[in-house]
């Protein structure tokens, strides 16, 4: 089994980066390539069983965007042919059409893999929690950002939001799915916050595996959602 992991010199804020050490204890027997900013990707002239990225900087935001563009014919053809790929806080966007950065007057093209546009105001950052649900499991994680995709996610949503907001303050949804190309904004890191989602990920793969230190993961998980259905908890 082969998981490309991208980018994580600078695409591992907020904890992203705990994505990648999550996935290695579970999938201990994986080969794990990690493509740098100035690598070709693993994905290019191969098919890797997973693909994982995580947050950015805006700055290096836009970088990843021109560093992909050559190659997004392929990202497409990966993506119809169901290879798992998760894309965690702001790395969705990267897949969108359109990204509007206001504060800095400027905007670029994204891939255009999902029909939806990006607002970025960095005098606007949004901080909050997500209990949602998924593929009848429960979902949590934690968003901090400057940015909220705009456009119709009804039929690509990946979550649908109990607590919290979705796609943008006026959404349920959160985020999106095509095929299984899953982008959302959630942080925390998501797959040890989640470890039944964990092995979910997996599964889309072929592969069965267990999530690391799941008795320890499944207690911390049940305790955060059992708080985070609490009404007196803010979101």
């Amino acid at each position: 089994m082969v998981v490309e992991i991208l980018f994580e010199e600078v695409c591992s804020l907020y904890g992203d980066g705990q994505n990648v050490h999550y996935l290695q204890a579970t999938l201990p027997g994986a080969q794990f390539v990690h493509t740098a900013l100035t690598d070709e990707p693993y994905f290019a002239e191969h098919t890797p069983d997973l693909i994982y990225i995580g947050a950015m900087s805006e700055r290096i935001q836009r970088r990843v965007i021109e560093k992909l563009r050559p190659y997004t014919a392929r990202l497409k053809e990966l993506v119809e042919k169901d290879v798992p790929i998760l894309a965690t806080g702001n790395a969705g966007e990267i897949f969108c059409k359109h990204i509007t950065y206001k504060t800095e007057e400027t905007e670029i093209d994204g891939l255009g893999l999902v029909d939806l546009t990006v607002e970025t105001d960095y005098f606007n950052r949004y901080n909050g929690k997500v209990l949602a649900d998924f593929e009848g499991m429960q979902i949590v994680g934690f968003r901090s950002q400057f940015s909220f995709m705009q456009g119709d996610n009804s039929q690509n949503y990946f979550l649908q939001v109990r607590r919290g907001d979705g796609l943008n303050k006026k959404s349920k949804l959160e985020g999106f799915r095509v095929h299984n190309l899953i982008g959302t904004n959630l942080l925390g890191p998501i797959l040890p916050l989640n470890p039944l989602f964990c092995e979910y990920f997996i599964s889309l793969s072929g592969e069965q595996a267990e999530a690391a230190f799941k008795e320890q993961a499944m207690d911390a998980y049940r305790q955060r959602v059992r708080e985070f259905s609490d009404p007196e908890v803010k979101f």
